[in-house]
C-alpha cells in the first residue's frame, strides 16, 4: 500500500508516493477547518458535556508496517486567539476516542492558556519520549506561539469516553482505517482555524540516550499547591501533617506490564526540597515512599530547589528510562532529571508508609485509582506546588499484528495471533492461532525473516488479500480449519516451538535472540480469485 506525501519546493506542491515502511511515516491531508465548526464556542459543561460543534477532520490510513505504532499527530497551521479554550481528540478506527491535547484546566474558575498563536505547525509526540531524557517538552502558554514538537498533554481531565492512552499506546489493531480529529471550543468569544493534520507510524520510543527501558506511561496525573493553608501540625514520623497534596490517576494497568519502572513529576517546584515527602498510593491503599528527607529535623533535609520535571526511579536501580545513571538526590545541586528514590531514616511502616524499592510494588489489582501524596513537614515559611504527574510501567515486547486480512467469499477476515515471543532456548510455548477462516477448509502458516524493503502486494488480480511476507519463504504443514462449513468459525493452530525444534533446516533455524520471524495464512477459497485467500500477517520477535 502507499502514502501520497506533499513535499514542498519553492512555491510548487510534488506529490510523492511513499511506501509505509517500518521507519517512521506520516499519512498527510487530514481536512482541518474554522475553530468552532459554528459559532464562537462554549456551551459545554466540564468535563460532563463536551461543547457543541467541534470541528471534525477526517484522514483515512490504508496500511501501518510490521511493528509500527502511533508516533506523533502534526497539527498543522492553527490559529486561535485564546488556546488555552480548545481540546483536541483523537478517534482511532474503532471509535475510541483519545486526548491529545488538554490546556483547559477548567476547574469552575476559569480556563487555561490565553495564547494566541497565528498558523503554528504542533507536533504532539506520546509523552514517554520525554521522561526525563531531554525529549520534547509539555506545550505551556509561552510555547502554544511558536511552532515544534511538544509531548502529548491531558492535563486534568478525568479519562472516561475520551481516555487518556498514551499515543504508541493506541492497539495496533487501530492503527489502519478511518480517524477522525476533534478540536473542542470550551469558551464562547474567540474562533480560530486548524489548516490540516496528519498522522506519522513507525518503531516504538527508545528513549533519548538509548539503552534504558522503554516506558509505558499513563498520564495526567492530577496536581496542584501544596500544603493546605494553616496546616501547621505533624509529628515525625508518627503523625503526619495535614494539608498534604493529594493528586488522583485512574489507571488501567497496560497490557503485559510486570513492574514500575518510573513515577514523573511534572512541573514540580519548592524552595526547600527536604520540606516536602513525597509518597505513592496503591489502590488498595497502601503508601509508599518516593523521597523522605526530613528526618524529623526541623527545617532539616537538602535545602535546594526544585523547579521542573523530575523521574523518579526505582532506589537501586542505577538506570534511569534515558539509559543515562540515575542520581541520587543530594545538597550539590537537584536540576529536572532522574532521581532513585530516597527514603532518608524514616522507619519502613511508620504511618503506613513503606520503604519498598519502585519495582517491587506488587500491582495486584494495580488497575484503578493511584495517588500522589505530597506532604510539607515545615510551614508556614515556604510551599511548594506539582502541575501533574505520570506513572510509568514497563513494556512487554508482544508479537504485533500487521497488514490486511482478506475477505473470503463466505465474508470472513482471517485474523493470526500468537499468545508470546519465542525464546532462543523454547521454553515459553508459543501458539500460532488463525481465527475466522472458513470452516471446513485446508490451510497452512507460511513465514520469512526479512521483510526489509517489503511492500504488501495483491495476492491476485480482484483478491482483496495481500502478500505480506518477503520471500524466501517457508511453509509450515497442512492443517484443517474445523468448524462449520460456510461459516467463519474455524481456526488454524501451529505449534511454533514444536515446529522449528522438528525441522533444524527450516528457514532461518536457528533463531537467535533479536530474530524477527514474519508470518501469514493461506487457505482455500474455491470460488475466490487463485482459489485461495490470506489472512493479516503477525511479526514475532525471537528473545533471549
Amino acid at each position: 500500500m502507499y502514502r501520497t506525501v506533499f513535499l514542498a519546493c519553492g512555491a510548487t506542491l510534488v506529490a510523492v508516493a511513499t511506501p509505509l515502511t517500518a521507519t517512521a511515516q506520516c499519512v498527510v491531508a487530514g481536512t482541518g477547518g474554522v475553530i468552532p465548526a459554528v459559532g464562537d464556542g462554549g456551551g459545554g459543561t466540564w468535563p460532563t458535556t463536551l461543547p457543541a460543534s467541534p470541528t471534525v477532520g477526517a484522514l483515512t490510513v490504508p496500511s501501518v508496517a510490521s511493528g509500527s505504532v502511533l508516533k506523533s499527530v502534526v497539527l498543522r497551521g492553527l490559529s486561535h486567539n485564546w488556546v488555552g479554550d480548545l481540546q483536541f481528540v483523537l478517534e482511532d478506527p474503532t471509535g475510541a476516542k483519545h486526548n491529545l491535547l488538554h490546556r483547559v484546566e477548567f476547574l469552575g474558575t476559569g480556563f487555561g492558556c490565553g495564547a494566541s498563536p497565528v498558523g503554528v505547525d504542533l507536533t504532539l509526540v506520546d509523552p514517554a519520549a520525554g521522561n526525563a531524557c531531554g525529549g520534547p517538552p509539555v506545550l505551556t502558554c509561552g510555547s502554544f506561539t511558536t511552532s515544534g514538537t511538544f509531548r502529548q498533554y491531558v492535563g486534568n481531565w478525568p479519562a472516561g469516553a475520551i481516555d487518556n492512552v498514551s499515543l504508541e499506546s493506541i492497539p495496533h489493531a487501530s492503527l489502519a482505517g478511518a480517524w477522525k480529529l476533534y478540536v473542542y471550543d470550551w469558551a464562547a468569544g474567540d474562533a480560530g482555524t486548524l489548516t490540516s493534520w496528519e498522522l506519522c507510524f513507525g518503531p516504538p520510543t527508545t528513549p533519548p540516550g538509548g539503552g534504558g527501558p522503554v516506558l509505558n506511561c499513563v498520564t495526567g496525573g492530577g496536581g496542584g499547591n501544596y500544603p493546605a493553608p494553616a496546616a501547621l501540625d505533624g509529628t515525625w514520623p508518627t503523625t503526619l501533617p495535614t494539608g498534604a497534596l493529594i493528586a488522583p490517576l485512574s489507571v488501567t494497568i497496560p497490557a503485559g506490564a510486570t513492574k514500575i519502572l518510573a513515577v514523573s513529576l511534572r512541573g514540580l517546584n519548592h524552595s526547600w526540597l527536604g520540606d516536602s515527602h513525597i509518597v505513592l498510593q496503591a489502590p488498595s491503599g497502601q503508601r509508599y515512599n518516593l523521597f523522605q528527607d526530613n528526618n524529623g529535623v526541623l527545617a532539616g533535609g537538602c535545602g535546594d530547589p526544585v523547579s521542573g520535571d523530575y523521574s523518579i526511579v526505582d532506589a537501586t536501580i542505577g538506570v534511569a528510562p534515558c539509559g543515562a545513571a540515575a542520581q541520587t538526590f543530594s545538597c550539590t545541586g537537584t536540576a529536572p532529571g532522574a532521581y532513585r528514590q530516597a527514603f532518608g531514616a524514616w522507619p519502613s511502616g511508620a504511618s503506613g508508609i513503606l520503604n519498598t524499592n519502585l519495582q517491587s510494588i506488587p500491582l495486584g489489582a494495580g488497575t484503578g485509582t493511584w495517588r500522589l501524596i505530597i506532604y510539607d513537614w515545615f510551614v508556614p515559611a515556604d510551599g511548594g506546588s506539582l502541575s501533574s504527574w505520570d506513572l510509568c510501567f514497563d513494556v512487554q515486547n508482544l508479537p504485533q499484528a500487521y497488514c490486511t486480512a482478506g475477505t473470503t467469499t463466505n465474508g470472513c477476515s482471517a485474523s493470526i495471533s500468537a499468545n508470546a515471543n519465542p525464546k532462543v532456548t523454547h521454553t515459553t510455548p508459543v501458539t500460532i492461532s488463525v481465527a475466522n477462516v472458513d470452516g471446513q477448509k485446508q490451510g497452512l502458516v507460511f513465514y520469512g525473516i526479512n521483510n526489509t524493503g517489503f511492500t504488501p502486494s495483491l495476492w491476485g488480480v480482484g483478491s482483496t488479500s495481500f502478500l505480506c511476507v518477503k520471500a524466501p519463504t517457508q511453509r509450515t504443514p497442512i492443517t484443517g480449519s474445523g468448524g462449520t462449513a460456510n461459516a467463519c468459525n474455524g481456526v488454524l493452530a501451529l505449534n511454533w516451538n514444536a515446529y522449528v525444534t522438528s525441522n533444524p533446516t527450516a528457514v532461518g533455524v536457528p533463531f537467535a535472540a533479536g530474530a524477527k520471524v514474519y508470518l501469514q495464512a493461506w487457505f482455500r477459497d474455491p470460488p475466490a480469485p487463485k482459489s485461495t485467500n490470506l489472512s493479516n500477517a503477525l511479526v514475532l520477535t525471537y528473545t533471549p
